[in-house]
């Protein structure tokens, strides 16, 4: 199995911590390291981490990744891409295989045993699956199933159902994922000008792929993209 964590996002809007947002602290841990170690259990191949390019340079993101990881793989990711897909791209020529892929971000925190949302997803002989909470927030990427729980349509900040997703992508193997966005570009299917990674589902439904999900708690799912979600956080973890 590959990882590719994407933790090239926008920095915290505070002007008293200009650190990126993986770098923050909850307890002594920063956030990169709650992913990574939460990723490790699935013994990946291959860890991926694909940070800002100014990132690595101001912040040494690539030798805070490899003390995690010693065999981690840092991708350098200009200041802007055209969104996550575009961003993980970047990888293909590590992640185009027959391998499976997870695509995890690096600005949330997701409580869940992967191993065991992973095995779940292999149970099924799913091609694809992704985590999801109940929610009608419109700042969502969400899902819709049939009655056997297939998803049968993806959409970007659109709430087509109460699933939600929690930034946990699935692919039994990478290529389709590759696949996928490529076409998801070709299409120009952007989302406010930019290309994301739940929309790459639509082009595996196309192409008659099983995805499924499996449902977590809504407290189970923590974004922390902005200071503010930061501080909420903190009192939580506290």
């Amino acid at each position: 199995m590959n990882i590719l964590i994407l933790a090239a996002g926008q920095r915290p809007t505070s002007k008293s911590d200009d650190y990126p947002l993986s770098l923050a602290e909850f307890n002594g841990t920063s956030l990169i390291q709650r992913v990574v170690e939460m990723c490790s259990v699935l013994q990946p191949a291959r860890l991926i981490a694909a940070f800002r390019s100014d990132e690595i340079q101001m912040y040494h993101m690539n030798r805070v990744i490899t003390l995690l990881s010693p065999t981690a793989t840092v991708i350098s990711v200009p200041e802007r891409t055209q969104g996550a897909a575009c961003t993980a791209l970047l990888a293909a020529g590590i992640i185009n295989a027959d391998d499976e892929l997870l695509i995890v971000n690096g600005n949330e925190l997701l409580c869940t045993d992967f191993q065991a949302v992973v095995n779940g997803f292999r149970v099924q002989q799913l091609d694809a699956g992704v985590v999801v909470f109940n929610s009608i927030h419109p700042r969502y990427s969400y899902v819709r199933t049939d009655k056997k729980g297939l998803v049968i349509e993806a959409a970007e900040r659109k709430p087509i159902s109460t699933y939600a997703t929690a930034g946990f992508y699935w692919f039994a193997r990478g290529c389709d994922f590759v696949s996928a966005a490529k076409n998801l570009i070709r299409k120009d299917a952007r989302v406010n000008n930019n290309f994301y990674i739940c929309p790459t589902f639509n082009e595996l439904i196309l192409a008659q792929l099983r995805i499924g999900i499996h449902q977590v708690d809504a407290n189970a799912y923590h974004p922390l993209k902005t200071s503010r979600q930061i501080e909420q956080f903190e009192t939580i973890a506290e």
